[in-house]
């Protein structure tokens, strides 16, 4: 039998009450149990409803099949069209009598994926108010009392013991954030995301997995709206007047054919899709110095009325809005607080049905964002925060698109872990209804501790007062085994040597905080770490080791030596099966930059690019 200490949170408080499984100290503390499993001999029953959806069912096959994974011993699964054999472990509300149980205030406190799991006599009752929160019961039940963790969409971990003992209990959780997303790649594998409880619009989540939160077009919207390759040949007024010109940046958002047109398309995308419930009314990517929205008297003169271009944004979203609230008052409208668009109008607020996602692409990362910074044009992160206190002011859907890696290079370490839990807990704190955390999305993406980042940001997204650093060690010591405390000792490294540094998205490997010395001690951690393991957890050691030999091999000064060193760098990366490790570049691309020692510095000349690839 395994001894474990678990750390079980009542009645949604923040407060851990450590439980021991020797009985002497059971019985001291006088704590009644549900002996779920003992000595691997279970009384207990797991019990769905007839009438169940197969989310409800998934989950009762999951707790069932977890539950032999530990213990071995199997709990059998009945429907409750059967009689009453004994204890139960009761699935969800619509069993049996459980709804007897549970008040209709309690259930619709939960909302749509918060749980409960209580006692009920010799029962244990895990109910959500919906089939989503009742899965999401189940994997806090197997979190709380079995260890479960899943940590990435291959690597999972459960404690193995000859008993599951579980404390009398009434246990309530609902989410800090309605919608989380941790935006990296395999972060959205349905597995992974339903188990962290993630609900990423491109989570790949079966119906039996939650399903997710269904965008549609989530992403900058007005070209597709009002397409420029359809329109602006024809129609150069349905677009942004600049120095007196129309150009294909951005809409017209006062001219009326622009927002029937709009209109139009967005209830045809309604029509279409009837199983998402937001859709995206939201300014073209545009990440400049000039900004390029409207200038024409009409989209002027709502702009200063409104002390700011979001102004007509929110005027021309707000109409579209109102339309559909009359035809679909369950759907919501998107649009975003971007570049020139981040600062609130002064006087319209955006309706109840629209979601305001506001951006910090310009911020700086290497220390936390701050409540009490003093508004200043010169600092970009004190700026963004009085951006989230403005709009949360006058609207009660806002969300944050967020940043957690290095852009020029997704290899490239971005040391942000303490950072963002930090900022997670401010944006809680201000009023903050969605998160999302862009790190590698693309296909083929890994490395610089991605995996680690996708864990911890599922994990506070939902509880942004768990401790950062007790999720990180139980991730590395899960993941990369004897090599953890190396890996540990390289991620404080960078977190303390970027604390008193400017780090941006899109630092180099010449930034001022990296240098030879730290690339250097690096090196050597990752070497000891993989000195202490073999096969697969080496492996994984051996693919992070890679942002190390990144910045390693970029700095080479000597061309020749550099491009020899990249080509070697360029098999092992192929190795680990890696096809993109710059933004929107191929491989053989990025190499090719690598190689040439030439990085793309001016962000204006890099989206001019993509956007001819695209």
């Amino acid at each position: 039998m395994t001894s474990v200490t678990l750390g079980i949170r009542f009645d949604n408080s923040d407060s851990f009450f450590p439980i021991s499984w020797y009985k002497m100290i059971l019985h001291r503390e006088g704590i009644r149990m549900h002996k779920i499993v003992e000595n691997g001999i279970s009384q207990y029953h797991i019990v769905g409803s007839q009438i169940s959806k197969e989310c409800e069912r998934f989950a009762s096959s999951e707790l069932q099949k977890y539950i032999y994974e530990s213990t071995n011993t199997l709990v059998p699964y009945f429907s409750d069209k059967c009689e009453k054999r004994g204890k139960e472990i009761i699935i969800d509300v619509k069993t049996r009598d459980a709804k007897k149980h549970c008040t209709k205030e309690e259930l619709e406190r939960l909302g749509e994926e918060g749980f409960l799991i209580k006692s009920v006599g010799d029962d244990i009752l895990i109910t959500g108010n919906t089939p989503k929160g009742t899965l999401y019961g189940v994997y806090g039940f197997l979190e709380k009392f079995l260890g479960f963790r899943a940590f990435t969409k291959d690597v999972e971990k459960i404690n193995h013991t000859e008993s599951l003992l579980v404390p009398e209990l009434n246990l309530f959780e609902t989410p800090d954030f309605e919608y989380r997303d941790a935006y990296f790649r395999f972060a959205f594998d349905g597995g992974f995301s339903s188990k962290n409880r993630l609900n990423s619009t491109l989570a790949d989540l079966s119906d039996a997995e939650g399903g997710r939160f269904k965008f549609y077009n989530f992403h900058h919207s007005f070209d597709d709206l009002v397409p420029r390759s359809e329109y602006f040949e024809t129609h150069p007024e349905y677009f942004s007047m600049i120095d007196g010109k129309r150009k294909a940046t951005q809409l017209c958002l006062s001219n009326p054919h622009v927002l029937e047109i709009a209109t139009k398309k967005v209830f045809q995308w309604i029509e279409e899709n009837p199983n998402c419930r937001i859709f995206s009314v939201a300014q073209n990517d545009e990440v400049t110095d000039n900004p390029r929205f409207c200038e024409c008297g009409e989209c002027r003169k709502i702009d200063e009325y409104e002390g700011a271009p979001s102004g007509s944004i929110i005027n021309f979203v707000n109409k579209i809005a109102e339309r559909v609230e009359k035809v679909y008052p369950d759907v919501l409208i998107h649009t975003f607080a971007f570049t020139y668009s981040r600062f609130a109008p002064k006087h319209i607020k955006p309706r109840k049905n629209v979601i305001v996602r506001l951006c910090n692409i310009e911020c700086e990362w290497g220390k936390p964002f701050s409540e009490d910074s003093e508004k200043s044009p010169s600092d970009k992160c004190s700026e963004f925060i009085h951006n989230i206190k403005d709009w949360t002011k006058i609207s009660d859907r806002v969300y944050i698109w967020d940043y957690a890696v290095n852009f020029s290079n997704y290899l490239q370490i971005f040391p942000n872990f303490y950072q963002m839990a930090q900022n997670i807990r401010l944006y809680k704190k201000l009023g903050v209804g969605g998160v999302l955390e862009q790190g590698n999305f693309s296909y083929g993406g890994g490395a610089a501790l991605d995996d680690l980042k996708s864990y911890l940001i599922s994990k506070l997204l939902w509880n942004s007062r768990l401790d950062e650093d007790e999720i990180i060690d139980e991730f590395l010591d899960g993941v990369y085994g004897k090599g953890a405390p190396y890996i540990k000792e390289y991620i404080l490294l960078w977190t303390n040597a970027v604390s008193d540094k400017k780090m941006t998205l899109y630092d180099y490997p010449d930034a001022e905080y990296i240098t030879d010395e730290l690339i250097e001690k690096s090196d050597k951690l990752f070497s000891l770490a993989e000195e202490r393991e073999t096969g697969d957890v080496l492996k994984r050691i051996q693919r992070e080791h890679l942002s190390v030999e990144y910045m390693k091999t970029v700095r080479i000064k000597d061309d020749e030596k550099r491009i020899k060193a990249v080509d070697d760098f360029a098999q092992k990366v192929k190795s680990f099966k890696i096809t993109e490790i710059m933004e929107r570049l191929n491989l053989y691309d990025s190499f090719e930059f690598m190689k040439r020692g030439i990085f793309t510095r001016n962000r204006e000349g890099f989206y001019v690019l993509y956007y001819i690839v695209r």
